[in-house]
């Protein structure tokens, strides 16, 4: 960037120069248009030259900082999630490298990944609405009984629960189980990853990378739904974004706005750090103690973590 502004800044002062010497000719400023030029190419290089060296320092400000949280944090999770069976659901554009950080995490703690869903961005556009609606009540099972005020999105959510998780530990994957998730894929509305053996308890939803332009915070209504009803049918639910996942157009902001789905599921939204991955962890260890919080750094209710007490209670 500041090599382009120089450029720009050089063919300025070359304009400017001419011109001068336009109107000057030989007069008593022949020759300051080059020295105009040197000057500015002087403070340009040296600008760079600063901009450089704090691009330097702040990588690797960044880089001691993640460091010596991974290294400090190193071993507070361990076995926080032994026993415990964990599907990792991504909403359309989740981040690839956050994904495979949280998963290692679980499974550093503990936890075993039984299988990761990957929803289309098919599922929230709402053209699709009268494709989802159908195949939700043709999908419902005998053992789901949807609440009387669940919209479409908290039953679909309820209805991909049935699909990979389950209440209770060491539940198996069932031939409702199979149907649901052969109608769920048969219609391209997901894709999922190995296809589990066995039912998971605790889910951890990675929010998408907010676009750009942002999008009105209403766009995520949807997907909150759909993650209220997967905690439903299942021990917890956690989300994990990026900070700007809590900021205007970002599914966490939408989802902390509603009173009624922070009751029940958890979020962090600093889920792009280790001390983030760390937080997500022991949320997943307070969901499955039956309590939820809004966990990181960007107007989280509940401050950056659960505390040592509630981790180690749970």
């Amino acid at each position: 960037m500041i090599d382009f502004r120089y450029h720009i800044v050089s063919i300025v002062a070359i304009f400017f120069a001419l011109g001068a010497g336009v109107v000057l000719g030989a007069g008593p400023l022949k020759g300051t248009g080059s020295e105009v030029i040197q000057s500015q190419a002087n403070k340009d290089r040296a600008a760079l030259e600063d901009a450089r060296a704090q691009l330097i320092q702040a990588k690797a400000l960044d880089k001691y900082r993640d460091d010596y949280v991974a290294k400090v944090t190193a071993g507070l999770t361990d076995g926080k999630l032994a026993n415990k069976k964990v599907a990792v659901v991504t909403m359309p554009n989740a981040d690839n490298d956050m994904t495979n950080a949280l998963a290692d995490s679980v499974e550093k703690a503990g936890g075993q990944v039984t299988t990761r869903v990957s929803l289309d961005s098919k599922l929230f556009d709402p053209g699709q609405r009268q494709l989802v609606e159908p195949l939700v009540n043709e999908l419902v099972t005998a053992d789901i009984t949807f609440p009387a005020d669940s919209n479409t999105y908290q039953r679909a959510g309820l209805i991909l629960a049935r699909g990979i998780v389950a209440p209770d530990e060491g539940k198996p994957v069932d031939g409702e189980s199979t149907k649901i998730l052969s109608g769920l894929t048969g219609s391209k509305l997901l894709a999922l990853k190995p296809t589990p053996k066995d039912r998971a308890s605790l889910v951890v939803v990675v929010a998408g990378v907010p676009p750009t332009p942002a999008p009105d915070n209403a766009t995520y209504d949807d997907a909150v739904d759909f993650a209220e009803g997967l905690d439903q049918g299942s021990a917890g639910v956690v989300v994990a974004g990026m900070p700007e996942s809590a900021q205007n157009g970002g599914m966490l902001k939408t989802l902390r706005s509603d009173s009624e789905a922070t009751k029940i599921v958890s979020s962090v939204d600093v889920a792009n750090m280790p001390s983030g991955q760390a937080t997500v962890v022991f949320a997943l260890v307070e969901q499955a103690g039956g309590k939820a919080g809004q966990y990181g750094g960007v107007d989280a209710k509940n401050g950056v973590a659960p505390s040592a007490v509630q981790a180690k209670e749970n």
